[in-house]
């Protein structure tokens, strides 16, 4: 006699710096994928602001709210995954039957690999499957010369986090952030003239895999 094998639910992670945009591509990804996602969202610092824009926006009825959209504010996902990350993962797991799959929205100074190697822990390896990362980039900075629009608000929060546990340069995480992308979004691309996309896209190239 065969059993059937449950299916491993999808998971997608969305990183890139404060401001990139990823709070934009998630409420769209929850109002117009016509599926039941639920979104763990990493901030912390000036906590909640992601949260409560994703909130407000409608993805779903307020009685499902606590039980799809989990914030996690206690610091960078990387340096507390297995205290905050892996409980929070089992309990949407155990909810599996209500959901057709997880984003998971780091915060800007999160390295991707940590993470990603998470999934790989016995508690979540057979329930889950990594169905890509996407990163997100800030079209205007990259042209202006930076990885980021606002280093300052980056920096601190830096020092907002107390649990972070690597000093990783910034054009480190961003490189690290492209490198393990399995699609690469550059917001604010409409700002940008032909020449200057063309550029940026011959500046990104060589860290793409």
């Amino acid at each position: 006699m065969a059993f059937s094998t449950p299916s491993r639910l999808p998971v997608t992670v969305v990183t890139g710096f404060l401001g990139a945009g990823k709070t934009t591509l998630l409420r769209h990804l929850l109002l117009h994928s016509g599926q039941r996602l639920a979104v763990v969202v990493n901030e912390f610092g000036e906590v909640g602001i992601d949260g409560d824009l994703l909130r407000r926006c409608g993805f779903c009825p307020d009685e499902e709210l606590d039980g799809r959209l989990v914030e996690l504010a206690n610091g960078c996902l990387c340096c507390t995954v297995q205290d905050d990350f892996l409980p929070t993962m089992e309990r949407l797991l155990d909810r599996a039957d209500q959901i057709d799959g997880i984003v998971v929205e780091t915060s800007g100074l999160a390295l991707p690999e940590p993470l990603l190697a998470a999934f790989a822990w016995p508690e979540i390896r057979t329930r889950t499957r990594v169905h890509g990362v996407v990163a997100v980039v800030d079209g205007e900075a990259l042209a202006a010369g930076s990885v980021v629009a606002d280093p300052r608000a980056l920096e601190a929060q830096r020092l907002a986090d107390p649990s972070l546990d690597h000093a990783s340069a910034i054009e480190d995480l961003f490189e690290e952030q492209l490198e393990t992308a399995d699609l690469v979004l550059v917001s604010r691309a409409d700002s940008l003239n032909s020449k200057a996309f063309s550029a940026l896209q011959h500046q990104l190239s060589p860290v793409l895999r």
